[in-house]
């Protein structure tokens, strides 16, 4: 009898994170992919620069066990299709509110990514926060390019670091720096860069007002005590996480933390 039931606990437990993929047309005309995985209450993520659904399997094996979890291929990432328009900050939030319009989610908790927190606050500014129950601002600064006017401290406050960053050198590599695009992907993924870090964001986070997590990373890009106070001073009903010894890239290299925070904290009333 023990036997029996802990099979079907396995097996419950198995189905209860299962992925499916779907796919949906944008209204200009581009397929593109997301993913549902697990059961229970929504829970929308935005990934990062380069990121795809993916790219969090291995997180979403735990997560779904608790949450139903919905992730979107930007175009371009992924399995979404390649257009050779459209690859913008504004349009990746419109796909992201259409592809939560395909996939009849009612409210919902978003987690957010580095450049998924850019696609975040366009949503917010274009569509609103009513659906928005939590959300988890997951390692980005609100200004990825220096303002040269900025004291050292502005700088620390804005940017997560005192280093002054201008925008056609600061994010490359130097290998991309000296040679024309390969190929139209190449091209293309320079001018979502492009777009993502010539954005300032400041005036976006005093509006957010869903409660919201600023989950950092001690050895990341951003890790700035003055950064971290501005986050919370500036964004009503807002709290701070960093995960120790952890890089940007914290939901592959300590899955265990992220997991555990992320259920924590979309679990918590």
């Amino acid at each position: 009898m023990k036997n029996y039931l802990l099979f079907f606990s396995l097996l419950a437990s198995s189905l209860f994170a299962q992925k499916t993929d779907h796919y949906f047309t944008t209204s200009d005309g581009v397929k593109l992919h997301y993913t549902v995985t697990g059961t229970g209450k929504p829970l929308v993520i935005f990934p990062g620069y380069t990121q795809s659904s993916a790219n969090f399997e291995p997180n979403l094996e735990v997560i779904g066990k608790q949450f139903q979890v919905y992730c979107l291929d930007y175009r371009w990432h992924g399995l979404s299709e390649d257009p050779n328009y459209g690859v913008h900050i504004d349009r990746f939030a419109k796909d992201a509110q259409e592809m939560i319009t395909d996939a009849k989610i009612g409210p919902f908790y978003l987690l957010a990514h580095s450049m998924g927190n850019t696609v975040a606050w366009n949503y917010f500014s274009l569509f609103g926060q009513k659906q928005v129950i939590k959300y988890i601002l997951g390692d980005e600064a609100p200004c990825l390019i220096t303002d040269p006017s900025w004291t050292t401290q502005e700088k620390e406050m804005y940017t997560g670091s005192a280093t002054d960053k201008e925008l056609w050198t600061a994010w490359r590599q130097p290998k991309s720096q000296q040679q024309a695009p390969k190929n139209t992907r190449e091209l293309m993924m320079g001018k979502l860069l492009t777009e993502h870090l010539g954005n300032d964001w400041r005036d976006i986070l005093p509006t957010i007002q869903v409660p919201t997590l600023a989950l950092m990373a001690e050895k990341g890009t951003f890790n700035n005590q003055h950064l971290f106070d501005y986050f919370l001073k500036t964004i009503p009903h807002s709290e701070l996480k960093v995960i120790p010894n952890a890089g940007h890239g914290y939901y592959t290299t300590n899955p265990k933390e992220f997991n555990e925070i992320v259920l924590n904290y979309f679990s918590s009333k």
